[in-house]
């Protein structure tokens, strides 16, 4: 009787032993379950997959593209602007030797002929240009650019309605008509003064007049308004 209440504790223990066991088992399941990592689903792969691409044309610097279009309006809007230029300075204009520049181009507006040539002399002051025309009814290069160079002497000195070309030929006679010597080379300019003749453009050398002759006639007698 006495070892009965042994047995008892002898159980006991082996309950509390079973339930330590028990617990230890659901820490470890716990543990495990906590530790798992879970894969990511194909959908959020692929959206994170088009946000990074987004982000890089974001941040992409785009090379501007060449619109040839534009660029060949552009070239001959300025070709066209050019060439305007160009013939107002007389760089593409036609060369008729047949005709004078200045009377041509407008910079003068008088031929003198040889009825008129009295009358026209008794003006305040004038200036007769004398040149001649080739055997082919033209005028040589040299004569024809020398009325080019003129142009600039006429404008600057505001002499448009006091210039006159007359063109001689071989049967001009220059005494009778202005009163110089039938030697004087041509092309001259004479300077005529209330129908009196006061000088003249003459080389000493061989050389043919040039415009700056006539500018320093103009300044001998005090008649350039060149600054």
């Amino acid at each position: 009787m006495a070892n009965e209440p042994k047995k008892k504790t002898s159980s006991t223990t082996k309950k509390t032993t079973t339930t330590k066991k028990k617990t230890t088992t659901g820490t470890t399941a716990k543990k495990q379950t906590t530790t798992k990592k879970v894969a990511p689903k194909k959908e959020e792969i692929e959206e994170v997959v088009k946000e990074e691409k987004v982000i890089k044309e974001e941040h992409k610097v785009t090379e501007p593209k060449l619109d040839y279009k534009m660029i060949l309006i552009i070239v001959l809007a300025l070709l066209i602007v050019v060439i305007g230029i160009a013939k107002i300075g007389g760089v593409f204009e036609n060369k008729d030797y047949s005709k004078s520049y200045l009377l041509n181009n407008k910079v003068i507006a008088n031929e003198i002929k040889k009825e008129d040539i009295s009358s026209t002399l008794q003006n305040k002051e004038t200036f007769i240009f004398i040149t001649s025309l080739n055997q082919d009814e033209e005028y040589n290069e040299e004569e024809y650019n020398l009325e080019k160079d003129l142009k600039k002497v006429i404008k600057d000195n505001d002499l448009k309605d006091n210039f006159y070309i007359y063109l001689k030929d071989e049967n001009t006679n220059l005494r009778e008509l202005f009163g110089i010597e039938e030697n004087t080379k041509t092309p001259t300019i004479l300077y005529f003064k209330n129908g009196s003749l006061i000088d003249k453009v003459e080389r000493l050398d061989e050389k043919m007049m040039e415009a700056g002759d006539f500018s320093k006639l103009l300044d001998m007698y005090e008649l350039s308004k060149e600054e």
